[in-house]
């Protein structure tokens, strides 16, 4: 579908943090939420990009309006996640991860530079504002894809 079809049928990008709350390997947890993420997204054409560290999830989801929201009723209802806050969500004009259903990348120590780019010492995402978060992920992201 091109995008501009897309926007005309409301594309929607959201973005929220949550707090780990399960038990086991974070890291394990996180590769598990990823493939599963990456098979339903692709079924109802949302994409998105998770950043993960310290016990903490900062997500986008960009896709069709409702697909965005049934998505994350569904992360919603998840019990490894907790203290949901939603820190942007809207209306998209185009898609920003349009080639992952799920791209992520976990936080380590040579990520500092990167937390600093918006102003944070240690990983904090329901502090940020919809602007940082937003800063944040693309940077992230695109450190991935050159890695």
């Amino acid at each position: 579908m091109l995008e501009f079809e897309e926007g005309r049928q409301g594309l929607r990008r959201l973005i929220y943090a949550s707090r780990f709350t399960g038990e086991g390997d974070f890291g394990e947890v996180v590769r598990a939420i990823v493939s599963a993420s990456i098979q339903n997204n692709r079924l109802v054409d949302v994409t998105g990009f998770l950043l993960a560290g310290e016990g903490l999830f900062l997500q986008w989801l960009e896709g069709p309006a409702t697909a965005v929201e049934e998505t994350f009723a569904r992360i919603a209802q998840d019990k490894r996640h907790a203290d949901l806050v939603t820190i942007g969500d809207g209306a998209a004009e185009r898609r920003r991860f349009r080639d992952w259903n799920m791209g992520q990348h976990r936080l380590g120590a040579a990520d500092q530079a990167l937390l600093a780019e918006v102003g944070l010492e240690v990983f904090n995402p329901a502090g940020l504002d919809a602007e940082r978060a937003e800063r944040l992920l693309t940077r992230a992201g695109e450190r991935h894809l050159r890695g």
